[in-house]
């Protein structure tokens, strides 16, 4: 025990605990301080089944609760073999030894498990303060990843029309998911087709996202999601590219980008770029303001939507231990 004062305290889910998880995420974690409230973070903590067997943790000292900790399997990429976790703290150099002790006993859990072979951290401020507490635990980054924001007050889809002169030539057309609901009866399959097919080329180091679609239906269809938002790229009647939105629960002049991206055979026609052009116009004609976004280090979509406008704003970066 690193100190007598120190506790390790079980996240409750009562109002309570969240709304203390959420004060804390908003002041060690987020990067849009606006984005996101406490309704939100209940809703995704819903929707984690207890085959991830998640747990968090507050870290209290001298009756102030200064940081948290999670772990859980991905519910999305479900990975028996892999525990997933974050701890977050001031950047204060008196925090580490109390870190170390919430990191001891999140290793100490996943060992635990027999199936668990790789220990995964995700630091939400991918700075060298944290990276270097990690590296010392003998952890490895395996993945870097952005944030980044545009202004939609400063955005003019005017200066960008000489990247969107292939993407005219050809015979495709952009629309939303609210137009195509109305003609197409199995909209649903055709949307997580064609998302799953797109997610499976964004680079992460973690397994391929799985088949499940009732997570996947949890994941994007939120008590704030509007169809409209969705915005689809189509080739006749086969769904090549998407490029969509999710609105908060608290604001409603930020959007979060959820996923962008076209099938690999109908890629370099320019097709990403205009439909992010044509969701970025749409969504400031709907009078939203700011929009931001996470795209791991070598993805294409990060180039683009900096080539759009968008300013990096923060780095986030993933670690692991082999157990």
């Amino acid at each position: 025990m690193v100190d007598s004062n120190l506790e390790i305290i079980r996240f409750t889910s009562s109002d309570k605990d969240f709304q203390k998880l959420y004060e804390l995420e908003k002041s060690l974690d987020y990067h849009v301080k606006d984005w996101g409230g406490v309704e939100m973070l209940k809703y995704h903590a819903s929707r984690i089944p207890e085959k991830c067997k998640p747990e968090s943790n507050f870290l209290r000292l001298n009756n102030k609760v200064f940081g948290y900790g999670y772990t859980g399997h991905d519910e999305w990429a479900f990975d028996p073999t892999l525990l997933d976790s974050s701890i977050s703290f001031p950047s204060e150099e008196k925090y580490l030894p109390y870190a170390q002790e919430l990191l001891n006993y999140q290793m100490s859990l996943a060992r635990k498990m027999e199936q668990v072979k790789t220990f995964r951290a995700w630091l939400y401020n991918g700075n060298d303060f944290y990276i270097n507490f990690y590296l010392k635990n003998g952890f490895k980054v395996t993945q870097v990843e952005f944030i980044s924001i545009i202004s939609l007050k400063e955005f003019n889809p005017k200066n960008f029309s000489s990247y969107v002169s292939r993407f005219k030539e050809g015979p495709f057309e952009i629309t939303n998911l609210k137009e195509l609901q109305k003609s197409h009866s199995n909209w649903e399959e055709k949307l997580y087709e064609l998302w799953h097919r797109i997610e499976r080329d964004v680079p992460t180091d973690v397994i391929e996202p799985g088949v499940d679609m009732e997570s996947w239906r949890g994941h994007l269809f939120t008590p704030w999601f509007k169809p409209e938002d969705l915005y689809v790229v189509v080739d006749g009647e086969r769904w090549v590219a998407l490029s969509s939105y999710d609105r908060s629960d608290v604001t409603n002049d930020t959007v979060l980008t959820d996923l962008t991206g076209v099938r690999p055979e109908y890629r370099r026609k320019g097709i990403c770029t205009a439909v992010k052009l044509f969701a970025l116009e749409d969504l400031k004609k709907k009078g939203f303001k700011k929009v931001f976004t996470g795209n791991e280090e070598n993805n294409p979509m990060f180039q683009i939507n900096l080539k759009l406008g968008f300013k990096k704003i923060a780095t986030e970066v993933g670690c692991q231990l082999t157990l």
